[in-house]
């Protein structure tokens, strides 16, 4: 993500002294210097208010987050939750659209592969968490008519049954008002539901879940 190329931390950035030596802090300064990706996951998926300006810290561990989320990340929706809080989409315009080209295009070609990394549910709810909305995301699922498509709905349906029966979310990094939260899960939990979804299902995609990811498929 070249947009992101020179970004630094703040000069005056100290971090959380307990979560963070000042070598890494340090590191975070730097611009262009290559980051390890243990230290992008703590950076990223610790409390936004570990920092003093959370959205330079974003924007600097943003080329190597994106590769992270690609390749599978398992705490990917934790993650987002930090794109969140850094409120990407009111960055300048450039930078705004980066971002939002990434969910997307990882989205959809999440919906498109047979066995991705992490299953399209939390793809989903990474996203969702990431954004701040469910809409964008169920509007390019439903334009997804394959069969590839369909047996991601049928995993869905599956992994999050508990869920689908409950009032009890699983985007459990919401940032923002836990009634936001709700209303979004409701959203998604009618668009599941609907006969719109439901009957578009293919026989063989509901005899056939998605199978096991698998790190050379795509």
């Amino acid at each position: 993500m070249s947009t992101f190329g020179g970004s630094t931390a703040s000069p005056d950035e100290t971090g959380c002294g307990r979560c963070f030596d000042e070598d890494e802090v340090a590191l975070l300064r730097t611009p262009h210097a290559p980051l390890p990706a243990d230290l992008v996951r703590r950076v990223t998926q610790k409390d936004p208010h570990h920092w003093d300006d959370q959205p330079a810290i974003i924007r600097r561990t943003l080329p190597q987050l994106v590769t992270l989320l690609a390749d599978g990340e398992r705490e990917s929706a934790l993650m987002a939750r930090g794109l969140a809080a850094a409120g990407w989409s009111h960055w300048p315009r450039e930078q705004a659209e980066a971002v939002s080209h990434f969910l997307k295009t990882w989205w959809i070609e999440t919906l498109r592969r047979n066995s991705p990394p992490i299953p399209a549910c939390e793809v989903l709810a990474t996203c969702a968490i990431a954004s701040s909305s469910v809409t964008p995301w169920l509007t390019l699922w439903q334009a997804e008519t394959g069969p590839v498509a369909h047996r991601h709905m049928c995993d869905t349906l599956d992994l999050w049954s508990e869920e689908l029966t409950s009032e009890y979310s699983p985007f459990t990094w919401w940032w923002g008002p836990e009634a936001e939260e709700q209303a979004a899960w409701n959203e998604v939990k009618r668009w599941l539901t609907s006969p719109r979804s439901t009957t578009t299902l293919p026989l063989q995609s509901q005899a056939q879940p998605v199978s096991s990811p698998s790190a050379s498929d795509k």
